[in-house]
């Protein structure tokens, strides 16, 4: 790459993505589907605090996660 963003400029492009909370549609037909294939699971909800505390253990590089973002950067 010859000519790499600044940290600021990564910074506001992830802060645009990841930064603002959203309220999804819980009413979602895919829901459903999921509960089907998957009777046992359960609904929980996920604070910021909770997803900062299981980030922390993670390794940077790496990504786990079907959009394969790596957890440097959800860190």
């Amino acid at each position: 790459m010859k000519n790499a963003p600044d940290k600021e400029e990564v910074e506001i492009f992830w802060r645009e993505i990841y930064g603002k909370e959203v309220q999804h549609n819980g009413e979602a037909h895919w829901i459903e589907n999921q509960y089907q294939q998957n009777p046992n699971m359960e609904w929980s909800q996920v604070c910021e605090k909770d997803a900062a505390d299981a980030l922390r253990t993670t390794l940077n590089w790496k990504a786990s996660g079907r959009d394969q973002i790596t957890n440097f950067w959800l860190k």
